[in-house]
């Protein structure tokens, strides 16, 4: 019987697991959000193809905008920013994505300069 040695597991291998974080990163809800833009394989009946997530660093919680158009991810962010800003009486220090174009708006890069909001990339197709 023969066996396959370590290094040509490792080589085999297309990804490394992500590591469990048992810690959070930040010690305050809202300071920084995950978000990502998803397209659905089936439209809603309101017409929605597309969804907007943000996902809070601290607590793990999960808010979710639907959408007919990409575009109408700015005006989400406006509207998930002050209400949870207003209900944890936090500042969004920094948001996280994948780099997709949606984001890159000039609108958008203004806004989040005029606000001190740090922007950080994660991979794409990353979890």
């Amino acid at each position: 019987m023969s066996e396959v040695c370590e290094a040509c597991q490792l080589g085999k291998q297309a990804k490394h697991p992500f590591l469990t974080q048992t810690t959070c990163v930040n010690s305050k809800p809202s300071e920084m959000i995950h978000s990502d833009v998803w397209t659905t394989k089936t439209q809603s009946i309101g017409g929605c193809k597309y969804y907007v997530s943000f996902i809070d660093d601290h607590t793990g919680k999960v808010w979710v905008y639907f959408m007919k158009h990409k575009g109408e991810m700015f005006q989400h962010f406006l509207n998930f920013k002050v209400m949870v800003e207003k209900e944890k009486g936090v500042s969004i220090k920094c948001l996280r994505f994948d780099g997709g174009g949606e984001y890159f708006s000039n609108e958008f890069n203004e806004y989040l300069k005029e606000h001190g909001i740090q922007r950080k990339y994660s991979c794409s197709y990353s979890p």
